[in-house]
């Protein structure tokens, strides 16, 4: 098993405009709480947290849950119908002075969802209050997210048992800095990819690997100019089993990952499966839809014709033939279709 990785603490309180991730959901000007889709098939949390200060939703949401937020004692409330599975309330609540705050969190321990809290040294509810109101957790800030997904995890463990649908699993991601590739924290998930597909001295240190800051370097450039995401594919290990891994870049809120940082979520997707799935999308013999998912690893064209048993101008007519097929006018837009085509929901 690689070392730990180095975490820097994040502090969850800072402010920020709570952008969120694409797609997530949020609140509007006034109180209320808001909620995401997938209500089914994802473990609901309530995050009771100042309107100013959303920093958490991203890494929330990027680890599979879906959230409701509550900017208020009446949105945080009424945000206890929608059933949640935990609560996660932020003590610092500009809007609620003196031992409002305290008073909020007996209300919301009052239901059946555990309540995990977030407070400052100097706050004036010590820990043992909080305990004493009724938190099932508290987290002192600044909070390590690796520390608070932990949390989430144990506190959420005990409902697993009693045959209701399991919450899916943390999303396998990392926060790392543009600048030199430095990784400020990452889940257990992404530690344990890193190790198993970058072997020392990458998987020993907290930095990426160079094709990866690479490639980072690129996509933060392209989403600047405003251009479409487009992910990384990195081929296994030699001898390894036929699995790919790939990196995504996503948005997420500067407050909660630091300014100069980027969230990247990791994906390992089974290399066979993948291919039946773009031979069966886009209509491809099976050879093109080898072809083209091992394009998407961008590997230089002789390594790829010499494992193809091709010449370098055999491989240069293959590649030609396939973005004919596909109606497009270069491999760039080949790949940007097999990159649709698997990003697609299963």
């Amino acid at each position: 098993m690689p070392p730990a990785r180095t975490e820097e603490a994040v502090d969850a309180s800072a402010s920020g405009t709570g952008t969120g991730s694409p797609g997530s959901s949020g609140m509007g000007d006034g109180a209320g709480v808001g909620t995401g889709t997938g209500a089914d098939a994802r473990t609901r949390l309530l995050v009771v947290q100042a309107l100013s200060v959303q920093p958490l939703a991203a890494v929330l949401e990027e680890s599979g849950y879906e959230l409701l937020r509550a900017a208020d004692a009446i949105a945080a409330v009424d945000g206890l119908g929608a059933r949640p599975s935990l609560v996660i309330m932020d003590m610092t609540l500009p809007d609620l002075p003196g031992d409002g705050p305290l008073a909020l969190l007996r209300r919301l321990a009052a239901g059946p969802a555990p309540v995990l809290t977030l407070s400052r040294p100097q706050d004036p509810p010590r820990i043992g209050a909080l305990l004493t109101a009724g938190a099932a957790e508290c987290l002192i800030k600044p909070v390590r997210m690796s520390e608070l997904l932990m949390r989430i995890e144990r506190l959420l463990r005990p409902a697993r048992g009693t045959g209701t649908a399991a919450p899916r699993r943390p999303t396998a991601s990392m926060t790392v800095r543009e600048r030199d590739g430095h990784c400020a924290w990452q889940t257990p998930q992404a530690r344990a990819l890193m190790g198993a597909y970058f072997p020392p001295p990458w998987s020993d240190h907290a930095r990426l690997p160079p094709e990866v800051l690479a490639w980072l370097h690129r996509e933060a450039l392209r989403r600047r100019a405003g251009a479409p995401p487009s992910s990384l594919t990195v081929a296994p290990p030699s001898g390894a089993p036929r699995q790919r891994l790939s990196f995504a870049l996503m948005a997420a809120d500067p407050e909660v990952i630091g300014d100069g940082h980027w969230l990247l979520v990791l994906r390992e997707a089974d290399e066979a499966a993948s291919i039946a799935t773009l031979a069966k999308a886009l209509d491809l013999p099976q050879a093109d839809a080898e072809l083209l998912f091992g394009l998407l690893g961008r590997p230089r064209p002789e390594q790829q014709a010499e494992a193809l048993g091709l010449s370098e101008a055999a491989y240069g007519t293959r590649v030609d033939a396939l973005c004919r097929r596909l109606a497009v006018s270069d491999l760039m837009q080949a790949l940007e279709r097999a990159r649709q085509v698997l990003d697609r929901p299963a």
